[in-house]
């Protein structure tokens, strides 16, 4: 079975601006996370196959709450699609708000599963991505680095930085890998989705 099936009907499920406005917590769930201007949108389009799932903007930061896709029909099997940290063109004010919601999710949520970091290839590791690898060693939650855009680099620069971000892991101890990505070329398709279909045991 092609990994990139089990993804294909994934459907929205809903927006949460609270806790409280989440699913029931159980079952399983992968986060993604990820700069607002890392392409987290295009990335969970790709792995799901479709084009309009997840709303992409030319704005950064305009998604301002968890939404949920669920993957399975009896929803117990999600993809929670965090609000766009560090690049926003939002007040103080929205962006300490996505902050505490972003928190409070990873420090409460019982069914979460794995985190998938989404960053620019070009430029990756920034203090706010760190923030959330530091958060996955000190809760032994499963990560996974993507490196969006790798169409933007030769191959052999691509090869390169995930050399490099997997010897950065290693170094930190983190438990997880680093795989390039391009939803423009398909690159990296059927890693990422065979790295979430261990995480949700099928």
């Amino acid at each position: 079975m092609n990994s990139r099936n089990f993804f294909l009907h994934t459907k929205f499920l809903t927006s949460a601006f609270s806790l409280k406005d989440l699913p029931d917590d159980i079952g399983l769930e992968v986060a993604f996370c990820g700069r607002s201007n890392s392409g987290k949108s295009s990335v969970l389009n790709a792995i799901t196959g479709n084009k309009k799932l997840a709303k992409t903007s030319k704005t950064p930061g305009r998604t301002q709450a968890i939404n949920i896709f669920s993957i399975d029909p009896r929803n117990t099997q999600r993809i929670a699609d965090l609000p766009g940290y560090g690049f926003a063109k939002v007040s103080k004010q929205i962006r300490k708000n996505w902050g505490k919601l972003i928190g409070l999710y990873l420090n409460t949520r019982t069914s979460l599963k794995g985190l998938v970091i989404i960053m620019d290839i070009r430029n990756p590791f920034k203090e706010s991505d760190l923030t959330l690898i530091d958060w996955s060693l000190k809760t032994k939650i499963p990560l996974l680095v993507v490196l969006n855009k790798a169409d933007k680099l030769s191959n052999k620069k691509v090869a390169q930085s995930v050399n490099k971000a997997n010897l950065s892991l290693n170094g930190m101890g983190i438990n997880g890998k680093a795989l390039p990505f391009s939803s423009t070329r398909s690159t990296g398709l059927e890693s990422l989705a065979n790295e979430l279909r261990e995480w949700f045991n099928v």
